[in-house]
C-alpha cells in the first residue's frame, strides 16, 4: 500500500497550503486501480497520517515516529 500511496501522491497543494490527498483524487485513482472499499479506506488514512506527520517534522523538537514509543495495546 505504501507504493500505491506514493503512486498518488500523499500530499496536495490546496491553493495556499498543502493538504492530504482527497477523496475527490482518491475515488478515481482507486477506481482505475481496481481496489476495494477496505483498501480505500486505508489508503486515505495513510495520506491523512503522511500529511500530519509531515507537518509535525516542520518543527525541531518532533520526536522521529521511529524513536517514538509503541503503543500499548
Amino acid at each position: 500500500m505504501v507504493s500505491v500511496m506514493m503512486d498518488l501522491g500523499p500530499t496536495r497543494n490546496n491553493g495556499m497550503s498543502e493538504g492530504p490527498t482527497d477523496w475527490d483524487i482518491i475515488t478515481p485513482y482507486v477506481s482505475a486501480k481496481g481496489l476495494d472499499a477496505d483498501d480505500t479506506a486505508i489508503l486515505a488514512d495513510m495520506c491523512k497520517g503522511y500529511h500530519r506527520e509531515r507537518e509535525a517534522g516542520v518543527n525541531a523538537l518532533c520526536i522521529a515516529p521511529v524513536d517514538r514509543p509503541k503503543a500499548s495495546r
